[in-house]
């Protein structure tokens, strides 16, 4: 099983999300995707989607990116295992061509290497 969420999460020590594009045009988001792996904590992120107050996430990432619960279930035997890594969109699109052409597939990919059977998407 692996999470999706569109709350623009990424690794501190990854590249942000580009809010500076959206700044300069708030019809564009930033199409790219992250990648976090199954350990990840609000340690270990940032929340950079400007549609979202961030300090919740910063207090408990599960409300928008409850991949502890999952970890949870897991445990419980209520679900299978969980992917390696999970994934993080910025969820603000008025034209989503490359998300659905690049980024997307790209995702796919990922699903298939990692035999993922389910998918929980977080909106944000």
């Amino acid at each position: 099983m692996v999470l999706i969420s569109s709350a623009g999460i990424a690794l501190k020590a990854d590249r942000p999300f580009d809010q500076e594009g959206e700044r300069l045009n708030p019809w564009w988001g930033d199409p790219s995707c992250r990648i976090l792996p199954a350990g990840a904590t609000e340690q270990d992120v940032r929340l950079y989607h400007l549609h979202i107050d961030p300090s919740y996430a910063e207090r408990d990432l599960n409300c928008l990116f409850p991949l502890g619960r999952l970890k949870e279930l897991e445990q419980a035997g209520e679900i299978g295992h969980t992917a390696p890594r999970h994934y993080s969109i910025l969820g603000y699109f008025l034209r989503p061509e490359v998300l659905l052409q690049e980024t997307v597939p790209a995702i796919i990919e990922h699903l298939r290497a990692d035999k993922v059977d389910a998918v929980v998407l977080a909106p944000a």
